[in-house]
């Protein structure tokens, strides 16, 4: 069954008699490269439908569902557990293989410094990874494991899996059993190339993924490559299986004949070779092959990729038959030779070796713990096989001192003139002008010469100060904050002095007379020459008697956001990891960095909603001490709903954090947080609000917190000794005696949202609709910059947000008086018609 070769003779280089060889399998490369593309296109156009007839018309197969159940998962897992124990067993030892050996892949993030520059590359997991496991002529529970495995070491979040499935459209108990033990996060039943179609562009009922790996037939790895760049797909060529065994004297053929046998029994497209100097093995093996062929289970495949692409091929020496291998670069190359180790300083291109007679290619297979992904169709030249690396992508960061900064701007104005690009000279140049013409010289002088260096002023006994390269002052050393605060923008929104200023979120309205008397009596109460109150006894009583909680549940601050500076300090800061999902209000990301806490992030879908499984998914991933969101949220208006709250509460809890719900706008929607509230030892819910907005008080600054005892005591911890003076705590008592005034207020404000909703929808521009006492909206036909512009010269500020991530030419105002809303929807028509 394996056609012999004879390459003793061979007139022509080595290469160039396995190029024809090679050449077979790729006859129909071009007719099935245009049928793939075909594939593809139909599944980006007709997404679920394009799956489901692709499937019937390749498979045989009517599919009523695309997506495999958690419970049948379960259910397969459970039957293989009762039915099949030594294949539970086996699948188990496989998973805990393959975790331990690619674990020891995982790379460490890589600091380089280097005078007055840090250099570092971090690496980090892809969100999604998408594996594909073949299916029909056989059941791989083992690529199952080979292919999600990896992915969840590299610490990928969301593991997708696609599978041709069987006649009556299930997948193979066995197959699900391995993946619920690898950790996968979904199954869909459907393969080929329309399988990969769908991991790389998405349909209704399977997500884009950020990578795709797994072996296939010549199909689905035309369609990897296909979408190669759209998504990640390693340079690998995974695709039908190869073997190549390399014989001596010494071999035994019955070893050799079955190895080349059970890569040939993966199917058609494959490649079994045999390679020997002797002859009589060449012979002894070739009549195992045909042997052991004839009675296998599988004979028809393996006939099928024998009679394609099964050589025996004679060889003049050793040294013939290495340049062979290093010609073919083969998926698997097993060395059953006397002396292994002597081959493989020779051996450049093979996915996986295997040496001596006692290491079959099954081995890595499935329990070594090493990947068999591996590439094929001579990739092997330039590719390996899957591992770790392939679900993680690396980002350089780049800090420089000044004195880095100075080193390098000759090298980099040199570069970017000679390309004529001068504004990244100017970038630099800039720069180092500023720093020579401070006054406070920092620790490189004025020449950009480090003070340590030949040639600084420490070389020299006396200086001189018209001696060229030495600084003309004292060097003295500048303090800088910590590299991460350097690199940071303040907080802040323009202060532009204008006649409407719509661009804060600030109550338009003063605070009525009454609760103006209240505030100056309280004020002349003050006792001056004390320090205050250190608990604010009186006025977390107050805020407690209006909510209906205790007063040891009410944390109060200086403004909201010291509130939430205060809960970073005591749960996520230094170390500790801050979760949003963006977008969302800025200052919680601004203060998680300058705490010092890691921030991670997810993404809201479209419509600014939390997309409630990826949000579970990163807190039990991640596992944040504390988890903000807004409601209603910043910049949108949008309410996060009770089920969003809860869902996400208890996916905190579940991994010990704390959920803080911002209700800075909570008086101008009718739901709130505050109804999950819970006084236990394990509620971790927080729900902060201010003074600035529903109470007419932005200019005290004050904020407070209501949530469990435990909580508030610890946030008692990390606030400065007195942080709340006594004219604030007695202001803040004050206000509170006028509720009925406020509601009334806050009514005025409803109206006027409504009333800008009502304008806004007569003009082109796209708005969404706010329950807090701002509205979002979006100019259609013009830039927002522009308009934002053009309002300001009328005298009305609003925001602008157009520049935000997810906010392209949008807008933002706050609800000012009945005039103000007149005035700017008047001079806003002007601007847009």
């Amino acid at each position: 069954m394996l056609s012999r070769i004879d390459l003793r003779d061979e007139q022509k280089p080595t290469h160039e008699a396995i190029s024809r060889l090679r050449m077979q399998p790729e006859n129909r490369i071009e007719d099935r490269v245009n049928a793939v593309r075909s594939i593809i296109a139909g599944v980006r156009s007709e997404k679920d439908a394009a799956l489901i007839d692709f499937t019937r018309c390749f498979d045989k197969v009517e599919l009523t569902e695309l997506t495999v159940s958690e419970h049948e998962i379960e259910a397969a897992a459970e039957r293989i557990e009762r039915t099949s124990p030594g294949v539970h067993e086996a699948i188990t030892a496989a998973v805990n293989n393959v975790w331990e050996y690619h674990s020891c892949q995982l790379p460490s993030d890589v600091i380089h410094e280097s005078q007055g520059l840090i250099v570092r590359e971090l690496y980090r997991p892809l969100a999604r990874a998408g594996c594909y496991v073949p299916g029909g002529r056989a059941t791989y529970p083992s690529t199952v494991i080979m292919t999600a495995v990896p992915a969840r070491v590299a610490g990928v979040g969301e593991i997708t899996l696609v599978v041709p499935p069987d006649s009556d459209g299930s997948i193979p108990d066995v197959t699900l059993a391995a993946a619920a033990a690898a950790g996968v996060s979904e199954i869909h039943p459907v393969g080929g190339a329309q399988a990969i179609a769908a991991l790389a562009y998405g349909t209704e009922s399977i997500r884009p993924t950020d990578v795709i790996v797994g072996p296939g037939n010549v199909w689905v790895t035309l369609a990897q490559r296909e979408v190669a760049g759209v998504v990640k797909v390693p340079s690998a060529y995974a695709g039908p299986s190869e073997v190549v065994v390399m014989a001596d004297s010494t071999a035994d053929p019955t070893f050799a004949a079955i190895d080349i046998i059970l890569q040939a029994e993966h199917g058609p497209d494959g490649l079994a070779w045999l390679l020997t100097w002797d002859p009589a093995i060449a012979d002894a093996v070739e009549a195992e092959v045909a042997r052991l062929a004839s009675v296998a289970d599988r004979h028809a495949e393996i006939e099928s990729t024998l009679q394609e692409n099964g050589y025996s091929l004679l060889c003049s020496s050793s040294g013939q038959a290495i340049e062979v291998v290093n010609e073919v670069a083969p998926e698997h190359l097993e060395l059953m030779v006397a002396d292994p180790e002597s081959f493989m300083s020779e051996i450049r291109n093979a996915g996986a070796i295997f040496c001596g007679p006692w290491t079959p290619s099954s081995l890595g297979d499935y329990a070594a713990g090493p990947n068999h992904v591996l590439p094929t169709n001579g990739t092997a030249r330039f590719a390996g096989a899957l591992g770790v690396r392939d679900f993680l992508k690396s980002m350089h960061v780049m800090t420089a001192e000044p004195s880095g900064l100075q080193r390098l701007s000759p090298q980099v104005e040199a570069l970017a003139e000679a390309e004529g690009l001068n504004a990244h000279a100017d970038s630099v140049r800039f720069r180092v002008a500023a720093l020579n013409s401070d006054d406070t010289v920092t620790e490189t002088g004025a020449s950009g010469v480090s003070a340590d260096q030949p040639g600084s002023s420490a070389d020299q006994s006396s200086p001189s100060a018209d001696q060229p390269g030495h600084p003309t002052q004292e060097i003295r050393p500048m303090a800088r904050a910590r590299s991460s605060i350097a690199l940071m923008s303040g907080y802040h929104s323009p202060q532009i002095d204008v006649e409407i200023r719509l661009n804060t979120n600030e109550s338009p309205y003063l605070p009525p007379m009454k609760l103006m008397e209240s505030v100056s009596e309280a004020v002349k109460a003050v006792n001056w020459n004390r320090y205050p109150k250190r608990q604010a006894t009186e006025l977390r009583k107050r805020i407690a008697a209006l909510y209906e909680v205790s007063s040891d549940q009410v944390f109060v601050a200086n403004g909201s956001n010291e509130v939430l500076q205060s809960l970073m300090l005591a749960y996520s800061a230094a170390g500790g990891k801050t979760a949003v999902f963006e977008p969302t209000y800025a200052m919680h990301s601004h203060l998680a960095r300058v705490t010092g806490s890691e921030l991670v992030s997810g993404e809201r879908l479209q419509n600014f909603a939390v997309d409630i499984p990826e949000a579970i998914e990163l807190i039990s991933t991640e596992k944040p001490q504390l988890t903000f969101l807004c409601s209603p949220n910043n910049p949108t208006g949008l309410i996060e709903t009770p089920e969003t709250i809860s869902a996400i509460l208890n996916a905190v809890r579940s991994v010990g954090g704390v959920l803080c719900v911002d209700e800075a706008y909570g008086e101008f929607t009718s739901q709130s947080a505050l109804e999950l509230l819970r006084e236990d030892s394990s509620s971790p819910l927080m729900v902060t609000r201010t003074y600035s907005k529903a109470w007419n008080m932005a200019a005290i600054r004050l904020g407070y917190l209501i949530g469990p005892t435990w909580a508030v005591e610890e946030l008692q911890k990390v606030v400065l000794p007195y942080h709340l003076d006594t004219l604030k705590q007695a202001i803040g008592v004050a206000v509170l005696k006028h509720e009925n005034a406020m509601r009334d207020r806050v009514n005025a404000i409803i109206e006027g949202r409504e009333k800008i909703v009502a304008g806004l929808a007569e003009l082109p521009v796209r708005l969404w609709p706010s329950e807090a006492n701002f509205v979002l909206f979006q100019v259609r036909h013009e830039s927002a910059g522009k308009v934002w512009q053009q309002l300001v010269d009328r005298s009305v500020l609003v925001r602008d947000c157009s520049s935000w991530p997810h906010f392209e030419n949008c807008l933002r105002v706050t609800v000012g008086t009945p005039e103000e809303i007149d005035r700017f929807l008047i001079y806003l028509k002007e601007v847009l018609t």
